[in-house]
């Protein structure tokens, strides 16, 4: 069978396969689809008619959202407090506390009405801006003991790292405010759940990592702490943590101890900033042992310097649902294309199913090592490729994948002068198609306020044709070698199938 009468049977297979889907669907319950929303989006733009407001943000949230998860704040607040404090930036929602009005207790109003399972998310430690001049993101307990950090020395001599200000949970203030918080909340509403979100942002323990880990039984005791909250009010809890147990160690989060102990009904597992398309949620499943809960798997607003695109949002969520996922847990969606007319809800549609999520095209790429610190699974780009030296990086692709009727390798930050670069998959050379020189394989969304660099530059980005037989399910490798006299340096790597 020659090449063309192959990409038309795998073409006709592939449209095969989605009718198939649509069917299996159908016939499969959906999964838990988590949405977590940060609030700013919505509390920070307020109009004087903020019913109207929100019952657009609810209307315009998915129907296959199961759960909806609502900040209340970070370090100050969108709802009327009397332990902590307003937000100084959201000027309206200040005016609607005056007379009396709480926009966020609309907010779960309406959610519920919606028939959404409606939980609050409380960032444990949220240091946007740490030194802000209108301190609007300057939490009480640090206004009244300013010594509750986590690494004061490191303020002190003017490393500007936000998570050096991060609260230290080994300090009883800092378990004391931020348990008034919850109760007051759990007072306040009523809703169905409670997440912890402990990577927003991750640090919460001083010390080295084994001082970390000695301190764990201050956080695993707030644990219980907002358990029993919790349990008076018959509200559920999950937490947010690392994608891995040895991440969780990192940063004093005994998720064993918590499972085990019965303290958590839910466990969703991200990275901080960034994505992993595949976790290692079958080695978190057996370090539960017998009293397992589900592990939702969740993601950041980007991977590497890319920010998501329909096409990476369902690689990402096959991926986890490949891993093991029992849900998903989509972090701060309004949040990342907020600066947009409207926020794209439809790129969510079909992510509840396993079949759809994975339904073509599917954008995955290479962990790179931007935002990752020791509680993450390792980056392993950018990568320098002296003279001579080949690089060999993991292609994962879920079962639900395939089969695949076209492919493309996309490689950048190798400039197009050096020819002498050469690309394998599964041991096989592929073909680089000189005259393509986009610095991506689908449409991506760049704001006006983004990081300098991050689309990379045309003359560095080298697309890869290749026969999709080569792909399989399950592992892949991609093998990189400089065979030019100088040296060079891979960003990024892309996979893209249709």
């Amino acid at each position: 069978m020659n090449s063309v009468r192959r990409s038309y049977f795998l073409h006709v297979v592939c449209l095969l396969g989605a009718f198939a889907l649509q069917f299996a669907h159908a016939a499969t319950p959906a999964k838990r689809l988590l949405l977590d929303n940060d609030g700013n989006s919505t509390f920070s733009t307020l109009s004087p008619d903020f019913k109207r407001d929100i019952d657009e943000v609810v209307a315009s949230c998915p129907p296959n959202i199961t759960t909806y998860l609502l900040c209340p704040g970070a370090g100050r607040y969108y709802y009327p407090t009397q332990v902590g404090e307003t937000d100084p930036r959201c000027t309206q929602l200040a005016l609607e506390h005056a007379q009396g009005r709480d926009p966020f207790g609309y907010f779960l109003q309406r959610l519920k009405a919606a028939g959404k399972e409606t939980f609050i998310t409380i960032r444990t430690n949220d240091v946007h801006e740490p030194t802000a001049a209108n301190e609007w993101n300057l939490p009480r307990v640090r206004r009244e003991h300013p010594d509750v950090i986590v690494d004061p020395a490191a303020v002190a001599r003017g490393d500007l790292d936000w998570r050096n200000w991060c609260l230290d949970y080994s300090r009883p203030e800092v378990r004391k405010f931020m348990l008034a918080i919850i109760a007051e909340l759990l007072e306040k509403y009523e809703f169905d759940g409670v997440q912890l979100d402990w990577m927003r942002f991750p640090r919460h323990l001083s010390g080295t990592r084994d001082e970390v880990w000695a301190k764990r039984d201050h956080i695993t005791g707030f644990v219980a702490d907002v358990r029993a909250l919790c349990l008076v009010k018959k509200r559920q809890l999950i937490v947010r943590v690392p994608t891995s147990v040895a991440g969780c160690r990192e940063l004093g989060l005994d998720v064993v101890t918590w499972t085990q102990r019965g303290l958590v009904d839910a466990i969703s597992t991200s990275h901080f900033l960034n994505t992993d398309f595949f976790q290692p949620l079958a080695e978190m499943r057996t370090a539960l042992g017998q009293k397992a809960v589900p592990i939702y798997g969740g993601f950041d607003l980007e991977h590497g310097a890319q920010r998501h695109s329909p096409e990476s949002l369902r690689a990402a969520v096959s991926g986890l649902y490949d891993s093991g996922a029992d849900g998903i847990n989509i972090f701060n969606f309004p949040c990342w294309i907020e600066k947009i007319g409207a926020v794209p809800y439809d790129w969510l549609l079909g992510l509840e199913s396993p079949a759809m999520a994975a339904r073509k095209p599917l954008l995955y790429s290479v962990p790179t090592v931007r935002f990752r610190r020791a509680y993450e699974l390792p980056g392993l780009l950018p990568a320098k490729l002296p003279a001579g030296a080949t690089a060999t990086f993991p292609l994962p692709l879920p079962v639900a994948a395939m089969p695949v009727a076209r492919a493309r390798i996309l490689v950048t930050g190798v400039p197009h002068a050096v020819k002498d670069l050469a690309v394998k998959l599964n041991g096989q050379p592929l073909e680089w198609l000189p005259l393509q020189k986009s610095p991506e394989l689908f449409v991506e969304f760049y704001g006006p306020g983004d990081l300098p660099g991050r689309r990379p530059a045309p003359e560095a980005s080298r697309t890869y044709r290749f026969d999709p037989a080569l792909l399989r399910a399950g592992a892949n490798v991609l093998e990189i070698t400089n065979a030019s006299t100088t040296a060079a340096e891979v960003l990024t790597v892309n996979l893209g199938i249709w």
